[in-house]
């Protein structure tokens, strides 16, 4: 992993010091079980920017282990996560996942999907794109940020056939392998060409997200 990143913060920018920085785990630490924590990206960060996403952090990684896409996620779901949320303080987290969650199938399999109203998981998602943008880039993401995944429900919007359609594009062979150690956590394949920096995420093996970075002026044509 790299250790000798430009002492910027990665969102904003801002000039760090040796007293104001602090360290933005990508993903956040949390996604990490025990025995899963070696060797973890980070990257640096202001105050603003490592603090101020912890709740959706937590809200995230419990959402994400929930789909149970390989045995990382589910025993770590049971061993720790479930537990936390039965603290009185995550009542009001609790109601919300019973009122917004459904179940259906991607590729003949029953999954749990989240439906929102709001921008959470694109901030979230857009948290981890920047993170790694800043790691292979060194300068802070600027320009249209944009994710999708089957995982989240949108109205008109098909994410499913999104999805699938996108990773057509994103052949394997030209794509280049990101710097992970924990593919049964993390892993993250990415494209750097020509001021555009497209991402193919997937958590827990088969939770995927595809991310891209585009300029303010680009367009298709």
């Amino acid at each position: 992993m790299k250790n000798n990143l430009p002492q910027i913060c990665y969102w904003c920018g801002e000039n760090l010091t040796s007293v104001t920085k602090q360290r933005e785990h990508v993903p956040p630490l949390s996604f990490f079980p025990k025995g899963f924590r070696e060797n973890l990206m980070t990257v640096p960060a202001c105050g603003k920017h490592n603090n101020s996403f912890s709740e959706l952090d937590e809200k995230f990684q419990f959402l994400i282990k929930a789909f149970r896409t390989n045995k990382v996620a589910e025993n770590d779901l049971y061993d720790r996560v479930i537990r936390g949320l039965q603290r009185k303080e995550k009542q009001k987290f609790v109601d919300e996942l019973q009122r917004n969650t459904s179940f259906g199938k991607i590729n003949g399999k029953s999954h749990l999907f989240l439906e929102l109203n709001g921008n959470e998981p694109d901030i979230f998602i857009e948290k981890i794109i920047r993170g790694i943008y800043f790691y292979h880039n060194e300068k802070p993401a600027k320009g249209i940020i944009q994710s999708i995944s089957k995982r989240f429900l949108y109205d008109g919007i098909n994410t499913i056939e999104g999805v699938d359609f996108l990773k057509e594009d994103l052949n394997p062979k030209i794509l280049t392998n990101g710097d992970y150690k924990n593919p049964e956590v993390f892993k993250y394949q990415y494209l750097n060409f020509h001021n555009v920096f497209a991402i193919f995420m997937q958590f827990y093996t088969d939770a995927e997200f595809i991310g891209w970075v585009f300029p303010e002026d680009f367009t298709f044509e």
